[in-house]
């Protein structure tokens, strides 16, 4: 599985926010989160606490909190409308009332206007992409495991998408602090 670019993304977000900013806010928060198609639609109110977004990644996990983000660009911002959101919204219900086949629906229509592969245009791209590009600003595979939830090596590496040039970068700036 490929990935999209930051700017891919915010395309695909964009697209979202110009027609219904509810869909943009689920496309956001499962992005941000590395969340699956599942967790993101499995949403209720009650998963909002403060700040944070509580999380449970698999069947037999503990919940996870993940601090809910500010950005500075309005399509990344996601803290105070999934704040909102959860306060509209009754304790035990869901705050994006689809099923995961819509919401495939719905990230394939938006990747389409946004001009976006057909092919990747899928909710688990976005879980790939946001943690492709965490390993890609020099997050470590440890921390990357801890935003994504992942329990082992072996299933974070499906998600992740090695770039040579990327590589190479890496490996220019290790040797850089070993040799001086």
């Amino acid at each position: 599985m490929d990935c999209f670019s930051i700017e891919q993304i915010l395309r695909l977000l964009q697209a979202a926010w110009d027609r219904n900013q509810l869909h943009e806010l689920l496309l956001c928060v499962t992005f941000l989160h590395a969340l699956r198609a599942h967790e993101a639609v499995g949403l209720t109110a009650d998963n909002i606490v403060g700040d944070y977004l509580i999380v449970r990644r698999g069947k037999h996990s503990k919940p996870e909190r993940a601090q809910l983000e500010v950005n500075d660009n309005p399509l990344l911002n996601e803290r105070q409308r999934m704040i909102e959101l959860a306060r509209k919204t009754p304790r035990n219900q869901k705050l994006f009332k689809m099923c995961t086949r819509t919401f495939q629906r719905l990230v394939h229509r938006y990747g389409a206007l946004a001009g976006l592969s057909e092919v990747l245009s899928h909710p688990h791209t976005l879980k790939a992409s946001i943690l492709t590009h965490l390993d890609a600003n020099g997050l470590s595979t440890r921390q990357i495991m801890d935003i994504s939830g992942h329990k082992s090596l072996r299933s974070l590496e499906h998600y992740l998408h090695s770039n040579p040039t990327v590589s190479r970068e890496k490996y220019r700036r290790a040797l850089k602090v070993q040799i001086g």
